[in-house]
């Protein structure tokens, strides 16, 4: 049985000698050119979320209530990102095409398109969100009991949030380029600054002031500086091929911006349908008071560090499916979907085995509130379940946003995400009364459309003959 399934990890399984169109390399060439890209993506990724996860973690120590500070801006926090993180779907699509086209000029002109993108539309959003942030956080379902201590923490995520948007642009041109290893370093050390700023913001250690949760969020605030700064620092080299310091002009080419708005709008549909459902999703959850509330987001925050692993591939995914269908080897783009799917079936066994043997002692770790830690401890086996479906269907989701394939991604996304998800969400929680299991089995089947849909649409290969 093992030798049958360590076939189905072989190329000549992943890719049959009849649906070649030239050479492809070994197995272990083609894995290893997938996890070049997919491992600091993942890390990447990791890092980000490590930063609220330490966040959530430290806050913990003070009671459910400074929890539930921190989580309350999760959506929010993701509703803000979402023109930043349609616009990254398209950069990375067009860049990994146009690398594959070897079109240099034009990498570095969608570049500096999208940062000038981000500069004039972005920034004078998050300006209003600033000054709206207690409306933005009861109209979440943020309660009277712990709204001050929201606020203060939030206001300063809206600010890191615009070195959040340039980083994220960035990166995603970076990803398409394929050279993912710089974010992650970028990254890692953006984490270890907030950790000790952390330590000594939330707590007072030595002449620093004892500030609480917004010691949290001024540490994120500071951290998302200093990443974005490494990270222009790296785009900011005469000797890169991927460079600001490259003769592309600094101007709105008219080609530039179709080819934008083609890809980025559908994704941008994409991305509001699943911030509409994930917000009404978590003012359901807000609705059943502060301990289920923070019980939800430090499930979600563990749930999020495995999602990470699999965004990780599905930006693999998209670089070598965008490359490959400019160098005009479908096939390749095939094959790089097929090997995502085997590895994201280990990431989520892996997953399932963590959080059904040592799920309630990780929790434990972001807060010894008895309450939350018996409530988070009894979904950790849905949590297990929904990790497979989650890890897949990134995998095929981040095949068909490489090929610019965004359409079809917006139209499963409204259905399953914006509206089968809260009218299941509600219907378990509230009307039959199951609470926050109903929540997370909600979850899991939303995570179970999309990837038939996800997958559907990879196997019947419209997406392999898309122009971007």
């Amino acid at each position: 049985m093992f030798d049958a399934v360590l076939r189905r990890f072989q190329v000549d399984y992943i890719l049959p000698k009849a649906e070649r169109l030239g050479s492809i390399g070994t197995t272990k060439e083609l894995y290893d050119k997938y996890l070049k890209i997919a491992w600091p993506a993942t890390l990447q990724g990791l890092m980000l979320q490590f930063m609220t996860a330490i966040d959530l973690a430290m806050v913990g120590a003070l009671g459910a209530e400074a929890l539930a500070s921190v989580g309350i801006m999760g959506q929010p926090e993701m509703v803000m990102l979402v023109f930043v993180r349609a616009l990254s779907v398209a950069i990375t699509a067009i860049i990994a095409r146009r690398k594959g086209e070897g079109d240099d000029a034009g990498m570095n002109s969608v570049l500096k398109q999208a940062i000038m993108m981000t500069m004039l539309f972005y920034i004078p959003l998050l300006i209003i969100c600033f000054f709206s942030i207690e409306h933005i956080l009861r109209f979440t379902g943020a309660e009277d009991s712990y709204i001050g201590t929201a606020v203060d923490y939030s206001q300063f995520i809206v600010i890191a949030l615009i070195f959040q948007s340039f980083s994220q642009i960035v990166g995603a041109a970076l990803i398409g380029y394929g050279n993912t290893k710089v974010i992650f370093k970028a990254n890692v050390i953006g984490n270890i600054a907030n950790t000790v700023m952390n330590f000594f913001l939330i707590y007072g250690i030595g002449f620093f002031p004892k500030l609480g949760v917004m010691g949290a969020g001024i540490s994120t605030m500071l951290s998302s500086a200093l990443i974005a700064a490494l990270l222009f620092r790296v785009i900011n080299k005469r000797d890169q091929t991927l460079t600001l310091q490259h003769e592309a002009p600094w101007k709105f080419n008219r080609e530039v911006v179709h080819t934008v708005y083609h890809v980025g709008g559908s994704s941008l549909g994409e991305q509001f349908f699943e911030r509409f459902g994930m917000y009404t999703y978590t003012m359901i959850v807000a609705s059943l008071g502060a301990t289920a509330l923070a019980a939800h987001y430090v499930c979600m925050n563990l749930m999020d560090i495995f999602y990470y692993f699999a965004m990780g591939l599905g930006f693999a995914g998209a670089s070598h499916t965008g490359q490959s269908l400019g160098h005009k080897r479908p096939d390749m783009a095939l094959a790089y979907g097929r090997i995502g799917s085997r590895i994201g079936w280990i990431v989520g066994i892996v997953s399932a085995l963590i959080f059904i043997l040592l799920g309630t002692y990780i929790v434990q770790l972001y807060t010894r509130d008895v309450a939350v830690v018996a409530m988070s401890g009894s979904m950790m086996g849905i949590m297990a379940l929904a990790a497979f479906p989650q890890a897949l269907q990134l995998v095929y989701s981040g095949v068909l946003k490489g090929a610019g394939d965004t359409y079809y991604i917006m139209k499963y996304s409204l259905i399953s995400i914006a509206i089968i998800r809260p009218i299941v969400t509600y219907t378990l929680c509230i009307t039959i009364g199951w609470g926050l299991a109903g929540a997370w089995l909600a979850l899991l089947n939303d995570q179970s459309i999309r990837l038939l849909c996800s997958y559907a649409r990879f196997v019947k290969g419209q997406w392999q003959h898309k122009i971007v």
